[in-house]
């Protein structure tokens, strides 16, 4: 059995950063107790190199199972990985990335639709582990 990790790719409302990163937080930490959830990271994009404000969400879970047995105990609550309005089947908003320097997308232009509106969904990605590597101390 493989480990899995989610990533989830936000841009936080323009004016709500902190509460965006703490709410992202505060999930994470509400899955303690999940079968087979390990934990979770959320990050800040340094480099300057995407849209500002873009924030990352890694899960991790022991098996795929354990991660798909989570979604249903949460895709009719608030938080950031559904649409606040669960009549929304909008996309994700990832081709924002890729809007080229002549047409670039500022934070203002996206839909902020995900954990109470704090965040917009760029990405996501549901990955098995396929090899961990640990470098000696």
């Amino acid at each position: 059995m493989s480990k899995r990790r989610d990533v989830f790719i936000f841009v936080a409302e323009p004016t709500k950063i902190e509460a965006a990163r703490t709410s992202l937080v505060d999930w994470l930490r509400s899955l303690e107790g999940h079968p087979g959830y390990l934990g979770g990271s959320v990050l800040r994009e340094c480099a300057g190199e995407l849209i500002p404000n873009t924030l990352v969400m890694t899960l991790e879970f022991e098996s795929t199972e354990a991660a798909r047995a989570l979604w249903p105990k949460i895709e009719n609550t608030v938080n950031p990985l559904y649409p606040d309005d669960k009549s929304d089947k909008s996309m994700d908003q990832g081709a924002a990335f890729f809007a080229g320097a002549d047409a670039p997308v500022a934070p203002e232009d996206l839909k902020f639709t995900r954990g109470d509106g704090l965040v917009a969904r760029m990405l996501h990605i549901h990955a098995e582990v396929v090899e961990d590597v640990v470098v000696a101390a």
